[in-house]
């Protein structure tokens, strides 16, 4: 009976895990498009891009989205394009300024 019990409790936290993981995505970041599941999955990437370089360059942040097993077959200019907002407002605006729209 025991290890039921902590199955049980192992779920209830992996619920209360993933409703607070909801919670916080960013806001204006369309979370139903593909592409922008890429974004989200590449943000240590993305970061490291932003915050290595002086003026961070489209190759360097493209090469973060663009790899083998990505959810979405967009080139990465264009995912950082229908995505703007999914991560912190500093790097938005530098991705903003990078891929603005319309989108390609």
């Amino acid at each position: 009976m025991r290890p039921i019990s902590h199955l049980v409790g192992l779920c209830c936290v992996a619920l209360a895990a993933g409703t607070n993981a909801q919670e916080t995505k960013p806001e204006g970041c369309p979370t139903t498009e593909l592409a922008c599941h890429d974004i989200m999955n590449s943000s240590q990437c993305i970061a490291n891009a932003v915050d290595s370089q002086q003026a961070p360059t489209k190759a360097a942040l493209v090469a973060c989205v663009e790899h083998e097993g990505t959810a979405s077959s967009l080139p990465g200019a264009a995912k950082f394009c229908r995505c703007p907002g999914c991560h912190t407002p500093a790097i938005n605006a530098v991705i903003s300024e990078l891929f603005p729209p319309p989108c390609g």
